[in-house]
């Protein structure tokens, strides 16, 4: 203050002294004692602000809690998974044998029978392989025919053989007896003449000699092997006959010098008929060896009847083949992909068409082994289809026995020690529940899952598990027709 300044009135007791004024271009005054107090409405208005803050915490605490126990208690009471599909039984009808196809009879999207025609492969190379089958079977039947005759005729004819020859024989052998019984009465008739002895003797050392080169020549051929021992026998027999004969002639000789002719008749007869017995039973053994024809006949016959069940197999073998030339449908379904079309050539199994069947559709979800717990067979579940704006309900039919893992193309290698630990996928059959969306249903179509923990329903489970199985264990055959039922 100046000292020329007028005094300034004295503010009263109990007031707050006025502010100094403020001269213009002045920098305010500092206060007086940097440590005094806060005004108290700075007080107040702190707090304000620190209360406000503790209840907004309060609120999101208790928004978290009270938001967050739900969710804890659903996951805890659920299990999900994202790794879920449409799945049927995918079937692929391929070539059975390779060729050209001249026909494909349907097209994508289309629904077939079981045992409709729906392709096929150009079959006359297979009907020109059938026409030779079926002549060389005709062939075959034919020579089997005549031999069968053959062998009927032989069997017929052996046992009149046999017969005839036995008759032969003993009128051969009664001969012989007759003419020995001539040859003693000569002898006893001629005993003195000895012309006739020396006939006989003549033809005595004849029949020896001729008997001797039988034996050595029937030696030498049975030691070939070109003649049957018995033969060799008869001629040795022959030839000690005849040996005994020279001797029996010599002795005559001398006691009928004078009727040696006589007695080389009755030993020429006898001779014939001795011949004419050998003969005969020959002949005998001849037709007894017919027996063997006869079993060659009937070999034959056996052997003819293998070719003939051999070309009728072969001959069925390429109808078959024809047959394959046909591709139907093993039952009801529809077709999803066309590979090929006519002209196309088709390697054996290799692809044409590929269908399912509608009514053999489920859900395959791949679910964590961590979260197998709950969930059971005949549990309910939630599926959610990009394809549909509202889930799907539908309930689990089994659970697998092992995991996607141990089918995978490159199986997990930890033989070097290196492991890092992942939760493995068991796959999980879902049946969805029929609805109007049902045939909206295609394979192939993503799926987020949602199990139901609980105890489920084992009974329709395994109902529903033989339902599915007899649905997808039928099929039509190419080599019959179909019955017009497709499957169960």
């Amino acid at each position: 203050m100046l000292a020329s300044d007028p005094p300034r009135p004295s503010a009263p007791a109990g007031t707050a002294p006025a502010p100094a004024p403020v001269l213009p271009n002045s920098a305010p005054l500092a206060p007086a004692e940097s440590g005094s107090a806060p005004p108290p409405d700075s007080t107040g208005r702190w707090r304000l602000r620190v209360r406000w803050w503790s209840g907004l915490t309060l609120v999101l605490l208790l928004a978290i809690v009270f938001g967050l126990a739900p969710y804890v208690r659903y996951r805890q009471t659920h299990s999900l998974t994202d790794d879920a599909f449409v799945e049927s039984h995918l079937t692929h009808l391929g070539a059975q044998t390779p060729g050209l196809i001249t026909r494909v009879l349907v097209e994508e999207r289309d629904a077939v029978k079981a045992g409709q025609l729906l392709a096929e492969i150009d079959p006359e190379p297979h009907r020109r392989t059938v026409e030779l089958a079926a002549s060389k079977r005709a062939k075959a039947e034919s020579e089997h025919a005549l031999e069968r005759a053959t062998w009927e005729r032989l069997e017929q004819e052996y046992p009149r053989k046999v017969a005839a020859a036995k008759a032969d024989l003993a009128f051969t052998e009664a001969g012989v007896v007759q003419a020995r019984t001539e040859l003693e009465v000569v002898r006893v008739d001629v005993e003195k003449a000895v012309r006739e002895t020396e006939a006989g003797v003549a033809a005595a050392k004849a029949t020896h000699v001729k008997a001797a080169e039988d034996a050595e020549r029937y030696e030498k051929l049975f030691k070939q092997e070109s003649v049957p021992k018995v033969k060799w026998e008869d001629a040795v027999k022959a030839l000690a006959t005849a040996d005994a004969e020279v001797k029996t002639a010599e002795a005559k000789l001398d006691r009928a010098q004078s009727n040696r002719r006589k007695v080389a008749i009755a030993e020429q007869a006898v001779a014939v008929a001795v011949a004419h017995r050998d003969k005969a039973n020959e002949g005998l053994r001849l037709a007894e060896l017919g027996r063997l024809n006869v079993e060659e006949a009937a070999l034959k016959v056996k052997v003819l009847e293998r070719e003939v069940d051999q070309t009728r197999r072969n001959e069925a073998a390429v109808r078959t083949q024809l047959e394959y030339c046909r591709i139907v449908a093993p039952f009801d379904g529809i077709v999803v992909k066309r590979y090929r079309n006519p002209g196309d050539y088709a390697p054996l199994g290799s692809p044409v068409l590929s269908l399912y069947d509608p009514e053999l559709v489920y859900v395959t979800a791949y679910l964590e082994e961590d979260r197998l717990a709950g969930v059971s067979p005949g549990s309910p579940v939630s599926l959610k289809l990009d394809a549909f704006s509202d889930p799907l309900p539908g309930r689990v039919v089994w659970i697998g026995q092992a995991t996607g893992a141990n089918f995978a193309l490159v199986p997990r290698d930890i033989s070097s020690g290196e492991f890092t630990k992942v939760p493995q996928r068991v796959p999980v059959r879902i049946l969805p529940d029929r609805d109007a969306r049902w045939g909206e249903l295609r394979p192939g179509l993503s799926v987020s899952v949602v199990f139901d923990h609980g105890p489920g329903d084992p009974e329709w489970a395994r109902t529903q598990a033989e339902r599915m199985r007899a649905r997808g264990e039928l099929g039509v055959s190419p080599l019959g027709p179909a019955d017009g039922k497709g499957r169960p």
